[in-house]
């Protein structure tokens, strides 16, 4: 949008003079303190010295790859893959591109935090202009309400999170107001609508159902509140200066994609794609998909952030003799969910009615949207894939933008036909009182909600519950530069525990540090890109190891790093403490109670342990077994200490060790 599509004002729509609202100054305050919280995570994550890890490193790494040998034409590997049988990718690298200007010139941690942050402000900043261009101040209010509620539901965490599942959130809900747009007859918002359009479906796939619905939806809309519409104005459309720049716009983003497909190794991704549409193991199924619309959309606590981690459990798939089966729990029963969608979409429908005959043709559009928007969600999630890991929250993520948009779409109708309805019964001046109210009601809303979004709040869903491995990897980043000289590396996946952090945070160091590295994994390679897979020309391998397997480690490889969340000095005082209890194992000095242990329990280790083996008698110290033997009341010590406090404190060092090892034709440095 250029300078003169901001400044313009809606048509009169009604009776009611359009209002601008405050004066141009506050306006800008006010989008300010919307996007407040953003700053705010921004800068906590710099002071923190925060930086990607699992997940988000691995996405990270591919933004530093643009315009280097490495550039991604695709986006990141879907985890749908393991459900189809075919490894595939997210249709398109756009939200690389658009985070490479930061990722290339910072280092990760800032590159990262301050790339998402940029992204979803500039989400928020398009929300207020797009909104003030198609319905003036009186929608701008109410959908600046809605982005600070989405980020308030959010969470500051969220706010500066990669993963598609949380990044997207903001742009989705500017692509919904863009959409309002587009069906109001305002053909700026076309192109802008096709490009926010692409990254959401290049990005993460699971937009494509939703958006390819809502644009057939859109233009029925647009039909429906423009009619007569005569075939020369379609022409005209069509041979239209907007048609032309999106048409370059759609050009210019499926080109990468486009390119892969025609030129790139293998079977195309995008025919991977839409061969395995309709694939997997599970889908959601239209009644569970009604339940999860239902319990999002139409009943408490809907989007807001007590239910942003909890209205959609965590489920496991269950495996049964006709395949895997999903028994969803923890959300409202399908009649109740069903009732209540219906009495969601019979409100949308009245109002949209009534705006309609006040003549408010954003609001009329926007209430079309959000109504035809509830039947499309429940079909778009009943036709999601389901792996055999399970089923949570993050597969449906995008259905919060869209409840807080419809949540604050009545409110703008409602408010938009009272103030209509205020105007003619009182020639206008109740009108204006009217409208200053809701002025002062948004604009507080705006900010209280801004301000209880600055302070820190983690959440447990994907990869942030992993951040505890944080202080452990800042021990090993450093390191990692011992491999320098020695690459290319090929860094061995085949050990690796599902979902660790640790292996793509230390790729990305070495990325950081022009050590070339490269992997053998196909579901890897499809990640990182085909110029990344193992040629067998590697002169060093790198491999991992966690727990005690990192602790026990004695092969031939080098330690590059063997680390745990502990500090330095107490990480050597557990390990002193450990080495302690072995010999009071081997000694005598802890007593194991014989007559309480069962077949499950390591007898035979015990035995050699008692026979003076102290690498025996260590080992069942730094796993679990001493530490459930003492819980259990099976173990006691006659030294004058707490074997519970004791066992506790190695347990934290030995799950939180991590090991990273390199073998290759050079002498480990000393």
């Amino acid at each position: 949008m250029n300078t003169t599509d901001i400044d313009e004002q809606p048509e009169v729509e009604s009776t009611v003079a359009p209002v601008d609202g405050p004066r141009r100054s506050i306006r800008v305050a006010i989008v300010l303190v919307a996007v407040l919280p953003v700053v705010s995570a921004v800068v906590r994550s710099l002071r923190r010295h925060w930086f990607p890890i699992g997940d988000n490193a691995l996405l990270y790494l591919r933004a530093v790859d643009v315009f280097t040998e490495h550039h991604p034409l695709l986006g990141s590997w879907t985890s749908a893959s393991l459900s189809v049988g075919e490894n595939m990718n997210n249709p398109g690298a756009l939200y690389d591109l658009l985070m490479a200007p930061f990722a290339l010139t910072l280092a990760p941690g800032p590159g990262a935090a301050i790339g998402v942050g940029a992204l979803n402000i500039a989400s928020i900043v398009g929300i207020s202009i797009a909104s003030r261009h198609i319905g003036g101040w009186r929608m701008q209010r109410w959908m600046l309400l809605a982005a600070a509620a989405l980020a308030w539901s959010m969470g500051s965490e969220m706010l500066i999170d990669i993963w598609q599942a949380h990044a997207l959130l903001l742009p989705f809900l500017l692509l919904l107001v863009l959409l309002v747009g587009c069906t109001a007859g305002r053909r700026a918002c076309v192109p802008w609508t096709a490009f926010v359009g692409c990254v959401l479906i290049q990005t993460h796939i699971s937009y494509a159902y939703v958006l390819g619905a809502l644009l057939v939806a859109a233009v029925g809309v647009a039909w429906w509140t423009h009619r007569p519409v005569e075939r020369t104005a379609v022409w005209q459309g069509l041979t239209s200066r907007t048609a032309g720049i999106t048409a370059a716009v759609l050009v210019l983003c499926w080109v990468q994609p486009l390119y892969e497909q025609f030129f790139g190794e293998g079977r195309g991704n995008l025919t991977r794609l839409a061969s395995n549409a309709g694939g997997g193991d599970v889908t959601l199924g239209l009644a569970d998909a009604t339940k999860i619309t239902g319990a999002i959309i139409a009943l408490p606590p809907w989007w807001m952030r007590s239910g942003y981690s909890t209205t959609v459990p965590i489920t496991q798939v269950t495996p049964t003799t006709d395949g895997f089966r999903l028994d969803l729990t923890g959300v409202p029963g399908l009649a109740v969910s069903a009732l209540a969608l219906v009495g969601v979409v019979s409100l949308l429908v009245a109002l949209t009615v009534a705006a309609h005959r006040r003549g408010l043709l954003a609001a009329t559009c926007a209430g079309a949207l959000c109504a035809v928007s509830v039947p499309i969600t429940v079909v778009a999630l009943s036709k999601l894939t389901i792996g055999t890991v399970g089923f949570s929250s993050h597969h449906v993520r995008w259905v919060w933008p869209l409840s807080v948009f419809i949540t604050f779409s009545v409110v703008w109708m409602a408010t938009e036909i009272w103030i209509a309805g205020r105007a003619d019964a009182t020639t206008g001046s109740g009108a204006e009182r009217s409208t200053a109210w809701f002025d002062g009601i948004s604009i507080g809303l705006i900010v209280v909600l801004s301000i209880a979004n600055l302070a820190y709040l983690e959440r447990p869903d994907g990869p942030v519950a992993a951040y505890a491995t944080m202080p452990a990897m800042r021990r090993a980043l450093p390191r990692i530069g011992m491999l320098a000289g020695h690459d290319p590396v090929v860094y061995d996946v085949s050990n690796l525990r599902v979902f660790e952090p640790y292996s793509s945070t230390m790729m990305m160091r070495m990325q950081e540090l022009g050590i070339e590295f490269r992997v053998t994994d196909e579901g890897l390679v499809r990640q990182l890109g085909p110029s990344r897979r193992s040629d067998g020309t590697e002169t060093t391998r790198v491999f991992q190891l966690q727990g005690v397997e990192a602790l026990d480690y004695s092969g031939p490889a080098c330690t590059v790093a063997l680390v745990s969340a502990l500090s330095a000095e107490d990480e050597a005082a557990t390990r002193a403490l450990a080495d302690r209890l072995a010999g009071d194992l081997v000694d005598g000095t802890i007593v194991v109670d014989d007559d309480r242990l069962d077949e499950t329990d390591p007898i035979d280790q015990l035995a050699v342990a008692r026979a003076g083996d102290l690498h025996a008698a260590w080992l069942l110290v730094v796993d679990d077994t001493l530490a459930r033997w003492v819980a259990d009341g099976v173990a006691t010590t006659s030294r004058d200490t707490d074997l519970r406090v004791d066992t506790g404190r190695i347990m934290r060092w030995a799950q939180s060790s991590y090991g990273l090892y390199a073998e290759g034709p050079w002498d480990c440095p000393g």
